[in-house]
């Protein structure tokens, strides 16, 4: 099920499945989401839900029982329940299930809201602890973007920090400097041959998608307490590479879960820890224009 909601500035349309966002437009009509293609990455903008990423094996304990779950958790590829919608508004409900506790032995209630006004969309997740002992997770958002538009080409584009930021990312025993004390990274696809980069607790609390040639301009607005990723698809084949034509923003509750080198879930360094009946929220927004 789809539901559309708007602003006098934009629309935006978001799907119960996954409770995924699929198109955030402005009333010209221009598309700022990555409308997906299955050769490069099939998805818009997922929920990662209760993983961000995974551990090496793909597997973690919890007491002693191993589990395993799918890159990013299973909020992603679960049916929401749509709890309330208005013309600028919608909510969606994920809640524990028998499925769930043979992945995530934690009972939980996770709710997605988002919120249109103007130029800016608000998304919200919203995770209480339904269970009688302490849960653990790991959160955040994955919207990915349009790059180049039109008529631009992927290189017009750059990363904007709101301060400078020093980011360095470590790949395969390989260390590369992203940024020294910079507030912009220019975009190639090259950038992304070693796979994401991320700044935890940085100093900006946005980041953005400007263009070179037109001044447009995709601001994500987050905690700074947690870490922004940015990330795009690359191959070896140049030219399914090209075809990735959108680069994702990805704030994130902390580092991956694979950055702790830890399999068992309670000594994650980074992991949410959440007393029952308590409730943890995760926000962000968007701004286009």
């Amino acid at each position: 099920m789809r539901i559309t909601i708007t602003s006098e500035k934009a629309g935006a349309v978001i799907d119960s499945f996954g409770a995924e966002l699929h198109s955030l437009k402005d009333n010209s009509g221009t598309e700022y989401l990555w409308q997906a293609g299955p050769a490069v990455w099939k998805r818009h903008a997922p929920v990662l839900f209760p993983f961000i990423c995974n551990t090496d094996s793909k597997k973690y304990t919890y007491e002693g029982q191993v589990y395993s779950l799918a890159n990013h958790g299973f909020a992603r590829d679960s049916e929401f329940e749509l709890v309330s919608s208005d013309c600028s508004s919608a909510e969606f409900l994920l809640r524990s299930s028998a499925e769930t506790l043979k992945l995530y032995p934690f009972e939980f209630e996770l709710r997605i809201g988002y919120k249109l006004s103007g130029n800016k969309l608000d998304v919200s997740y919203t995770v209480k602890n339904t269970d009688t002992k302490d849960m653990y997770f790991f959160i955040g958002g994955h919207p990915a973007f349009n790059v180049p538009m039109g008529g631009e080409s992927y290189n017009d584009y750059f990363v904007e920090y709101e301060n400078p930021e020093t980011i360095v990312r470590e790949f395969k025993g390989k260390t590369e400097i992203i940024a020294d004390n910079a507030a912009k990274v220019p975009l190639s696809h090259e950038i992304f041959a070693d796979d994401v980069f991320m700044k935890d607790a940085p100093d900006s609390s946005w980041i953005a998608l400007v263009s070179k040639k037109s001044g447009r301009k995709i601001k994500l607005n987050y905690d700074p307490k947690g870490c922004i990723a940015v990330w795009s698809s690359y191959f070896e084949d140049k030219a399914i590479t090209e075809q990735a034509k959108f680069v994702c923003l990805e704030p994130w509750s902390s580092v991956p879960v694979y950055c702790d080198k830890e399999d068992n879930i309670t000594k994650m360094p980074h992991a949410i820890r959440l007393s029952p009946e308590n409730e943890y929220v995760f926000a962000y927004s968007i701004e286009i224009g």
